[in-house]
């Protein structure tokens, strides 16, 4: 098991990284790359604390003066560089640039983490081209993006990259029993819904999901789901706070997808809400044809509240036009 132990998943990647570390053969600069979220920067951290740990191994003590610091973020030789307000600046890279032309303080090496690295300004940009081109030996730069398509393609061919992908839900609950104190069929559930990330779990336990989720399956389980007032109940429900609507689009959009999987494949492995088959199965009473004209529209709102129309005329205009 390389790194620490509460680093879930990324099996791949943490093999590779910690065989660089066992063999000595660290690259200067590193991309991590893919969805926000699933723990880029939980592996990019724990990397770092390996390597600062000295001790040659694939996985940081945990117990040193050097680990100690990495936690509580406090360590010289660990560098983290994020936006400030919409860009890196060039300020931040210069910093990081004078840094570099010193030995570490405490170590043998000494980690830059550049988080949301397509936000450098052009100008920052261009400076760490020139770093790359010229690297220090005892330096390493970690780049983490999202959307590594924003980035310079000079800057891309300079790093090692690692592309991380969506976590698998066992892994997920996993984490949510063992870290959150969650119950495993909650844990399920929002593993379920997460999108791959733990980040998004712990969002959408925060946020109530598992209670919103049994109040929209219900209502669209409803025999009597059609009609003025159901529909009227349901806008009130989906609009109750504004700032919820987009959120709450997506889990009514994820509830009409599990009813056409279940429709068309009766496969409960494939569904998000597996664990409220009845409710699932209450929706799959529509035709084929109402769920996908449902999940055009709900995804044609998504859209519209992305282009700043207005919430609750858009969610209205929606709601009353599904086919229910």
């Amino acid at each position: 098991m390389m790194f620490r132990r509460d680093v879930y998943g990324h099996e791949r990647q943490k093999e590779q990284l910690g065989a660089a570390i066992t063999n000595g053969r660290l690259a200067h600069a590193y991309l991590f790359h893919g969805r926000d979220g699933i723990g880029k920067k939980g592996v990019a951290k724990a990397f770092a604390a390996a390597v600062l740990c000295g001790k040659g191994r694939p996985e940081a003590c945990d117990a040193c003066l050097s680990c100690k610091k990495v936690k509580s973020g406090n360590h010289p030789d660990l560098i983290m560089v994020k936006p400030d307000g919409a860009f890196i600046k060039m300020q931040a890279v210069r910093e990081m640039i004078g840094a570099m032309a010193f030995r570490p303080l405490e170590g043998g090496r000494r980690l830059f983490l550049i988080d949301d690295a397509d936000r450098l300004h052009p100008a920052a940009a261009n400076a760490l081209l020139k770093t790359l081109e010229e690297p220090a030996a005892a330096n390493i730069i970690i780049l983490i993006t999202a959307k590594p398509y924003l980035l310079p393609r000079t800057i891309i061919s300079r790093c090692q990259q690692l592309r991380f992908r969506p976590l698998r839900r066992e892994t997920i609950a996993r984490f949510l029993e063992e870290q959150a104190g969650l119950e495993a069929a909650a844990a399920r559930a929002l593993a379920a819904s997460s999108e791959g990330g733990i980040a998004r779990a712990l969002q959408l336990q925060q946020e109530d999901y598992l209670a919103d989720r049994e109040g929209i399956l219900k209502r669209l389980a409803a025999e009597q789901a059609d009609g003025p007032l159901p529909r009227l109940a349901l806008f009130r429900y989906l609009g109750k706070s504004k700032k919820e609507i987009p959120d709450k689009l997506t889990l009514l959009q994820s509830c009409f997808r599990d009813a056409l999987v279940w429709k068309e494949l009766r496969d409960r492995g494939m569904l998000v809400h597996g664990d409220h088959l009845d409710q699932v199965r209450g929706i799959a009473r529509l035709t084929t044809d109402d769920l996908l004209f449902n999940l055009d529209s709900i995804a044609a709102s998504i859209r519209a509240l992305e282009a700043n129309a207005n919430k609750l005329l858009t969610l209205e205009a929606m709601t009353f036009t599904l086919r229910l």
